[in-house]
């Protein structure tokens, strides 16, 4: 980060202190300290300009979830920016009742939003028909009180200064009945050409270390897009409104089959508040496009990749030999990853020469063959905790511990953490294979001995498992997911099953996401039978992490068929439990 942002961002903070002290204690000002800071335009002007992106903004952004808090202003301006790349016929606001003035489950403002930058239309006609609905809908009173509303109101004036808003505030005292209620009534409304905003701070009041807890179980639900899981949230310990992220996450899965994408998550000790009574924000981003969110990036925390089954050998060889087929490989994981670090499964034994006798069927590959793709892809570290990476013996293993070692890339040893910087990585394989040597976890005393390890959080454990031509968990998988948890990991990303998970899980409350299977990254199996995707981890200054699953093409396919042959599809084998 330059000495110039971090100038920015002090003087920033500090203008934003001074709004607030200022409002608490100037009595000529009638207006509430909560929402003083709304009203100060250099400021805010400030605030937006000092996140205008180098980026060109995504196409296809849904839905926003901001802060209220102004003190994080320049987090809001950020989410604004990143839709700023669309046009919206209509916004939907939706902000907690922080003053209990909405008597039964929601309210709905009637009046045009006054701001600094000037007023917002309000969608009058939809305003109406909701508010024919008494027993879910009453008009709004003293809208212009509301922080979770003025806060945010004057970005939307600045962004999309033409655009008719329905403003809806939600009852901290609604629950799920009613959030589905509501999610009924809004959702003929959402229109293809509609931005939802969810104005929530989340976690409140809280030490430090705990707010950290408990935004990482939030980060694990929203990720894991499953609107279940918010009623067993804590409020305010996990958000101020858990009608308000409801609404939103419910709304994207229905009516845009967007998901989110987590641009920051910041707790208030970082702008001077003390590690005391803190409140923690996160910024959202919903996309149609899952592969678009991977522009989205920014100095303040670390973005890296993980990727499935690995094999650049066999039938994929022939491929990597022909120049035009592998760019356009490349252009593929590029256009997603964007030339950020990436972790694979190398699913094989890597060598300088070819082996006499080896089978067409071995999964052996070449480093003059295999490296220069693996380097233009920016790979950094390769997982060699499978039942491939013994084929050759420990003489082979050994082999490929040193290639990669030599050309940069980190080795990923069973057992062995590994430090990429923002968090560590601990590959474990599950799975035997035909070579001898080879260390697995067989039991929960395998498991057990792996944990008694220190590590530095966040830990994610890059597993081998599974049964093959499978996406889903079973109970096992969970369990030892649930295990390792207890041993300190934040995250479990598996491969093997040539398979990709379609979803995150989030286990214990939160306390663990569980991604069963990345599938094959680049590997010779068709789409018939193989599917694959890359695992986002965005990693935060405090130390939690964000995880999203961005599907990719069948890359053998994207390369093309040489010397027509086909790919090699072994028959699913039923292998044993993990634990």
């Amino acid at each position: 980060m330059s000495i110039l942002k971090i100038a920015k961002d002090i003087l920033l903070a500090g203008a934003f202190w001074f709004c607030v002290v200022s409002g608490l204690h100037a009595e000529q000002d009638m207006r509430s300290p909560f929402v003083a800071a709304a009203w100060d335009k250099a400021a805010l002007t400030a605030a937006i300009e000092a996140e205008r992106p180098a980026f060109d903004p995504p196409k296809g952004v849904t839905g926003l979830t901001v802060p209220h808090h102004l003190l994080a202003a320049d987090l809001v301006a950020r989410g604004f920016w990143a839709a700023s790349g669309n046009e919206y016929e209509r916004i939907i606001l939706i902000s907690p009742d922080h003053f209990r003035k909405v008597q039964g489950h929601f309210s709905v403002a009637r009046a045009d939003l006054e701001t600094v930058f000037g007023s917002i239309p309000t969608d009058g006609a939809v305003v109406d028909t909701l508010l024919a609905q008494p027993a879910l809908f009453e008009p709004a009173t003293d809208i212009q009180s509301e922080h979770g509303i003025l806060s945010v109101a004057p970005f939307i004036r600045h962004f999309f200064p033409d655009t008719p808003t329905i403003t809806i505030v939600a009852s901290i005292d609604a629950m799920r009945d009613a959030w589905e209620q509501g999610v009924a009534a809004l959702e003929p409304f959402v229109t293809d050409n509609t931005l939802i905003i969810q104005s929530t701070d989340y976690s409140h009041y809280l030490l430090l270390p705990d707010a950290i807890r408990r935004d990482q179980e939030t980060l694990a639900t929203i990720a894991a897009m499953d609107g279940a899981n918010i009623s067993r949230m804590l409020q305010p310990a996990h958000m101020d409104s858990r009608a308000a992220q409801y609404l939103q996450l419910v709304l994207q899965k229905n009516r845009f089959g967007a998901m989110p994408v987590i641009i920051a998550n910041r707790n208030s000790a970082e702008y001077g508040s003390g590690i005391g009574s803190t409140t923690s924000y996160v910024v959202s981003v919903f996309l149609r496009d899952p592969a678009a969110g991977s522009v989205l990036r920014y100095e303040d925390h670390q973005l890296t990749f993980l990727a499935g089954d690995t094999l650049l050998g066999r039938y994929f060889q022939p491929i990597l030999q022909n120049r035009q087929t592998t760019e356009s490989i490349a252009d593929t994981v590029l256009g997603v990853t964007r030339g950020a670090p990436l972790v694979i499964n190398l699913e094989g034994v890597l060598l300088d020469e070819p082996v006499v006798g080896l089978g067409s069927g071995s999964h052996a590959m070449l480093t003059e063959t295999a490296m220069p793709l693996l380097k233009r892809l920016n790979v950094i570290a390769a997982g060699l905790a499978n039942n491939h990476s013994h084929d050759l013996g420990a003489l082979g293993f050994a082999e490929s511990v040193r290639i990669l070692s030599e050309h940069g890339l980190m080795p990923l040893k069973h057992g062995e953490i590994g430090d990429l910087g923002g968090f560590r990585i601990l590959p474990l394989g599950f799975h035997r294979g035909r070579g001898m040597g080879q260390r697995v976890v067989g039991s929960a005393e395998d498991l057990k001995a792996v944990c008694a390890q220190a590590a530095e959080p966040p830990l994610v454990a890059f597993v081998h498992w599974g049964t093959e031509y499978t996406d889903t968990a079973t109970d096992a998988e969970r369990e030892a997911a649930l295990a390792l948890n207890r041993c300190g990991v934040t995250l479990v990303a598996g491969a093997h099953s040539h398979q990709a998970t379609r979803n995150i899980e989030s286990l214990a409350g939160g306390a663990v996401q569980l991604v069963f299977s990345l599938g094959n990254f680049a590997f010779d199996q068709r789409s018939d039978r193989a599917s694959g995707a890359l695992l986002e981890l965005r990693v935060f200054k405090q130390g939690t992490i964000a995880a999203r699953l961005v599907p990719i093409p069948n890359l053998f396919e994207v390369g093309g068929e040489q010397r027509n042959q086909k790919a090699l599809v072994p028959k699913p084998a039923r292998l044993p439990q993990l634990i």
